[in-house]
């Protein structure tokens, strides 16, 4: 039993080939995970990931051709909800690309001794719930009013300063 290559290749009716996909694989998923401030987050990502040719016979042997719904996919689910649990909400959006990077490679690191190669984890969006985002909306909006009403307290002061000037100046022209 050993791997073969692309190409016409005799086989004994009695043995059997079983065929491995061996190119760049891209599978889809969605999840929740909570953020360190207990923010639920909804994620919608990818992840690019190929298997090694020399190794793809003991990946048969010991997992058989579903090593995506087996090893993969709960792995990732486990490290998505990890990473992400170390994470403010506020920092979530600000770390978007830090975030994949320590992801792929924490799950690069796994499945390595399995010949799966990871490619690259994508979070393609990062969904919180509507009085999160609420939330957000409105602490910007209060951060605005506050900003407009200092500026304005701002003006009158430096309007009433100008102004008693010109009151000393002119008693003083008098």
């Amino acid at each position: 039993a050993t791997p073969l290559e692309a190409g016409f290749h005799l086989k004994s009716p009695i043995r059997q080939i079983v065929l491995m996909d061996n190119r760049e694989q891209k599978k889809s998923f969605q999840t929740q995970a909570f953020s360190s401030d207990i923010q639920q987050v909804e994620i919608f990502a990818s992840i690019n990931y190929n298997i090694n040719k020399q190794t793809a016979m003991t990946l048969y042997k010991e997992i058989g051709t579903g090593y995506y719904e087996t090893l993969i996919m709960p792995r990732t689910l486990e490290n998505v909800k990890a990473v992400f649990s170390k994470y403010s909400a506020e920092r979530l959006v600000s770390e978007r690309e830090n975030l994949s990077r320590t992801i792929q490679e924490q799950l690069a690191e796994e499945m390595e001794r399995y010949g799966i190669n990871i490619i690259s984890v994508s979070l393609e969006d990062i969904d919180f719930t509507d009085a999160f985002t609420n939330a957000v909306e409105e602490k910007q909006v209060a951060e605005q009013q506050k900003l407009k009403a200092s500026t304005q307290q701002e003006q009158k002061i430096i309007e009433s300063e100008a102004e008693a000037k010109r009151r000393v100046i002119a008693a003083e022209a008098e």
